[in-house]
């Protein structure tokens, strides 16, 4: 019988408890922003089912065949037209597999700049060698060890590979790939795997959109199309199809009046970018992410791969996690969790002085983004206040920070926006309220509300330090001290800003998902933040590209596994 013709396993819901549900039983219940723990249900939501199970957890019922207007077969359909979905499509095309992208916006998904690897052919022309059974146990060591460490040396020894399959491919659309290597090595070792796509001649100063996925989608959206990919935007993916023989073999896509059945002869991959916009699956997997005022993530990611192949029996990982970055803008009166209507403080990650609301220094601000976010969940109200003054051009030239974080352009960096377009942010943010300044430190504090004398007392402390060039109370390294001197003061009160989830459906070492017994499920497969397995508590920042560097190479081996598989 062919996989068209057989019909899908009813699932239910005891069915679906029994054998997909979530617990992190054993295993850290409070997290920290960065690495989560599961949250016990409190109460019973209306949606919730009788276990206590989020809207999300129980599958909907079948769509039957009468509702669906239109069959599509294809070898393998990819869902989810980002980096990940568009590399995997284009991987499985290229081994010969009739291939189909679906997603659900008008258009593919921009995101992330740097794309990490190792031993790619740049890296070796510029001399450049990394230890990688180092960087394999600094990656799981992050993850405090709950990963699957074949997975992250699996990466390590293709990434390379994929590297120097994608540069040609920008190569010839008249682009550039560089590697940053100024890393300046403070007490968390960087390491030089960061490859960025940039326009030539590389350009000293430039915003977004000048270089990274910005310059590349449309690159491979081009290519996927040359190869006959067929791509249909405006398509959403609403329920998986899985047959009596445990096989998922199709995607229904579409609404109520208008559904489509697509059928894969081969295997489907989820692409769908996780679940950093869906506001219930991060309070019941990672509750303490509310804590976070501001979101970059893509509107999009509202996991929709990840629940569906919850609804056909998947597994996810033990511990849910988020990227963040401590740059999210809230305000004096701002407000922490959805719909995180901050904004983007791209100095946040400078290592100015930090108060919190008592007005105390209460960490070495030198962190990597999520560490600084951790230590601020721990202090009344998980807020902090950033401060700064009119020398500020000074010292973020001094600070010299990296990668996402840098301001001041390098030439063995890609193009940055300079403190000019500092300036102008800054600017703005005064006039809408969100950035506060002040001719005296007695005036800033009545202005962000802290308690004076000990703020005074605070400002005061961190000056001598910076003076002495040794700080005695956090060990923070002396050329990112800085001193409060210099009127105008400024004071930002920040709180995380989301990126994306790191951690998800939990796969194999050839991206298969797996189910609650760790077998994989026939025909279905994940990369990108749809997959976990790679990432736990928290993000090894200091591998700059990480996230986007695992999801290209292992979407790209998705897409040659999906095309091998037997029709």
């Amino acid at each position: 019988m062919s996989a068209e013709n057989e019909k899908p396993t009813g699932i239910t819901r005891r069915r679906f408890l029994k054998g997909a549900a979530i617990g992190a039983a054993g295993i850290a219940s409070a997290g920290l922003l960065a690495g989560c723990g599961q949250e016990e249900p409190k109460t019973q939501t209306p949606e919730a089912g009788k276990e206590g199970e989020a809207s999300f957890e129980v599958p909907p019922e079948p769509i039957p065949d009468s509702e669906i207007k239109k069959t599509v077969t294809a070898d393998v359909i990819v869902i989810g037209a980002g980096t990940g979905g568009m590399i995997a499509a284009i991987s499985a095309a290229e081994a010969g597999a009739r291939t189909i992208l679906l997603e659900k916006g008008t258009q593919f998904t921009k995101g992330a700049m740097w794309m990490a690897a190792i031993d790619s052919s740049l890296q070796k022309k510029l001399g450049i060698k990394i230890d990688k059974d180092e960087a394999v146990e600094e990656i799981c060591r992050y993850g405090g060890h709950l990963v699957d460490e074949r997975l992250v040396r699996l990466w390590a020894d293709k990434s390379g590979e994929f590297m120097d399959w994608f540069m040609p491919i920008v190569e010839a659309a008249g682009y550039e790939t560089m590697l940053e290597t100024d890393l300046k090595v403070g007490f968390y070792k960087s390491y030089p795997v960061g490859h960025v796509v940039i326009k030539p001649p590389k350009q000293a100063i430039g915003h977004l959109g000048e270089y990274g996925s910005p310059l590349y989608m449309p690159v491979l959206e081009n290519k996927a199309k040359g190869m006959g990919v067929d791509i249909r935007y405006n398509s959403p993916a609403v329920q998986l199809e899985r047959n009596n023989k445990g096989r998922v073999t199709g995607v229904i896509t579409g609404s109520p009046s208008n559904y489509t059945k697509f059928v894969a002869k081969k295997g489907i991959i989820l692409c769908t970018g996780g679940y950093a916009r869906n506001e219930e699956m991060i309070n019941k997997w990672c509750p303490t992410a509310r804590y976070a005022g501001s979101s970059i993530a893509p509107a999009g990611n509202t996991g929709d791969g990840i629940k569906m192949a919850l609804w056909v029996g998947a597994d996810v990982d033990p511990i849910q996690a988020m990227m963040v970055f401590n740059r999210g803008l809230i305000g004096k009166d701002g407000k922490l969790g959805a719909p995180w209507n901050g904004a983007y403080l791209r100095t946040g990650s400078q290592p100015f002085l930090c108060v919190n609301v008592r007005g105390e220094r209460f960490v070495n601000e030198d962190l990597p983004y999520d560490y600084a976010c951790n230590a601020a969940v721990m202090q009344p109200e998980h807020v902090w206040w950033q401060v700064w003054d009119e020398n500020w051009r000074d010292d973020i030239t001094r600070f010299h920070t990296t990668i996402c974080s840098r301001i001041v352009p390098h030439p063995q960096a890609p193009p940055r926006d300079g403190l000019d377009y500092v300036a102008q942010e800054f600017d703005k943010f005064i006039k809408q309220g969100l950035i506060i300044t002040a001719n005296t430190i007695d005036e800033l504090a009545r202005k962000m509300g802290v308690p004076a004398e000990t703020f005074k007392a605070t400002v005061a402390r961190y000056n001598e330090l910076a003076k002495k060039g040794k700080d005695e109370d956090f060990g923070k390294i002396a050329f990112r001290l800085s001193t409060l001197e210099k009127p105008p003061f400024y004071a930002a009160k920040l709180s995380a800003a989301l990126l994306c989830n790191i951690t998800g459906l939990r796969i194999n070492t050839k991206m298969q998902v797996l189910d609650k017994e760790t077998n994989p499920i026939p025909g279905l497969y994940a990369a990108g933040n749809d997959s976990g397995s790679f990432f736990a508590y928290s993000y090894p920042q200091m591998f700059g590209g990480l996230a986007l560097g695992r999801t290209a190479t292992f979407a790209r081996l998705a897409g040659q596994y999906a095309a091998a598989e037997k029709a």
